[in-house]
């Protein structure tokens, strides 16, 4: 289980998150949900270790996955390389699992200039999912992916062993998910 205990961050005299208290379950889908600028991307970045911890404490996995809310493409790159760039050596034949799930294999050999934005954000997306991790944070997960393609990925959150946390505000995402974390 992941533990926030009075959790407060600011930057400079903006006060962002404040005494915020709440465990997440160790598996299934957790959304954060909240008004814009509420804290919810800050929040991940605490629990990815990519901000320090002001105030409060977080007990959580080291071993974390993220995807940001920019979808951080290397333009210079493949969607087939972006992956196997992102594989261990020795899952580099799980490529085409991976481009299957995000319905890229036409476009392996595609530069990101040539996809649409639905496109980098799934190929995004699935360079996060194949990562090791014992945590998945997801920033907005599916800005610009079609309703069916959001379901597919759903279910594969579902199957994982280990806890999501993702930000969304879309009420068909949040009906999904196992847990509800409202950001005051």
């Amino acid at each position: 289980m992941i533990s926030v205990q009075n959790l407060s961050h600011s930057y400079g005299e903006k006060l962002v998150l404040h005494n915020l208290t709440l465990s997440i379950p160790s598996t299934g889908i957790t959304v954060l949900t909240g008004h814009s600028g509420c804290g919810k991307t800050t929040f991940l970045r605490l629990l990815a270790g990519l901000d320090h911890v002001q105030s409060g404490t977080i007990t959580a996995p080291r071993q974390v996955s993220m995807l940001f809310q920019e979808d951080r493409l290397f333009p210079w790159r493949t969607v087939a390389q972006q992956l196997t760039d992102a594989l261990p050596h020795s899952r580099h034949g799980e490529l085409s699992a991976w481009l299957s799930l995000a319905d890229l294999s036409a476009e392996a050999h595609a530069y990101p200039s040539a996809l649409s934005g639905g496109m980098g954000r799934r190929l995004a997306l699935v360079r996060a999912l194949s990562q090791p991790s014992a945590l998945l944070l997801l920033d907005e997960p599916f800005t610009g992916i079609d309703p069916q393609r959001i379901a597919t990925f759903m279910d594969f959150l579902k199957s994982l062993p280990i806890p999501t946390v993702l930000v969304s505000h879309q009420s068909e995402i949040l009906a999904q998910c196992d847990t509800i974390v409202k950001i005051p």
